[in-house]
């Protein structure tokens, strides 16, 4: 029996992560994605679309690629289903908002934080599973409504990394999307002897990435059906899908049919 010890960066005992537990957890990650589809269709749908993989040698709690569904076992093992379905969710809807690319030359973390507020507020307010009782996630209507922009450039102004770390905790690791990301660890750090690295991308890898997630976003909307996909969701896929005119050429096309000569 294959047998790893990962000690999370917590003051949390060591873990020993067997077969059994491995396989446990990935049982519990598929049920909660069928609770997903059951509950929450557009998750759901999502949610296939995402291969799961476990990571538990780089990454101390959960990540995605756009691809993939990247898992800490230890991470994974502590929570109820339910639980598991709002991380499930969480990572879902940083692919959908393309919080992997917005941070362009902003602070990581800052940019990390806002990212997570405008995420766990949606989980939240729709009641996307069930928030861990465990993690003092980043979450605060009063940004509701907002950008991870907008909401990036007031903690910028307001927080010292101090006062940063009193709000709240991130739920999942970002990964760094620059060229060297591949040798990085979650924390952009190098890895050390025998661990596993992030994973790296080109810039064309990157946008094949985007448009295949713009793609199942909304298959996933159609196939959940109206009234089964959050407001701000359904917004960016009318963006996406309406025909956009230059106002010159309506106005143009409206005095044409007003005015014959």
């Amino acid at each position: 029996m294959a047998t790893d010890v990962l000690e999370l960066e917590t003051e949390t005992p060591q873990i020993e992560i067997t077969d059994e537990l491995r396989a446990e957890v990935l049982d519990r990650i598929i049920v909660a994605r069928v609770g997903l589809l059951l509950r929450h269709p557009f998750f759901g749908n999502m949610a296939t679309r995402l291969i799961i993989k476990e990571a538990s040698d780089w990454c101390p709690t959960a990540a995605t690629d756009g691809r993939h569904l990247f898992y800490s076992v230890p991470f994974f093992a502590k929570m109820t289903n339910k639980e598991i379905e709002f991380v499930i969710a969480h990572e879902i809807l940083h692919c959908v908002f393309d919080h992997m690319t917005r941070r362009e030359d902003r602070d990581p973390q800052i940019h990390n934080i806002a990212a997570d507020y405008i995420v766990n507020n949606t989980l939240v307010r729709d009641s996307i599973g069930t928030k861990p009782k465990d993690i003092p996630i980043f979450q605060d209507f009063k940004y509701d409504g907002q950008t991870s922009e907008e909401i990036y450039e007031k903690l910028y102004e307001k927080y010292d990394q101090e006062d940063l770390e009193k709000l709240g905790q991130l739920l999942d690791e970002h990964i760094d999307w620059d060229k060297d990301s591949q040798d990085k660890d979650a924390k952009g750090k190098a890895p050390g002897k025998g661990k596993g690295k992030q994973p790296g991308y080109s810039k064309d890898e990157l946008r094949k990435i985007r448009d295949e997630i713009k793609e199942s976003m909304m298959a996933a909307a159609q196939a959940a059906g109206a009234g089964k996909v959050p407001g701000e969701i359904e917004r960016m896929i009318k963006e996406l899908t309406e025909p956009k005119m230059n106002w010159r050429d309506i106005l143009r096309q409206q005095i044409q049919s007003t005015i014959k000569n």
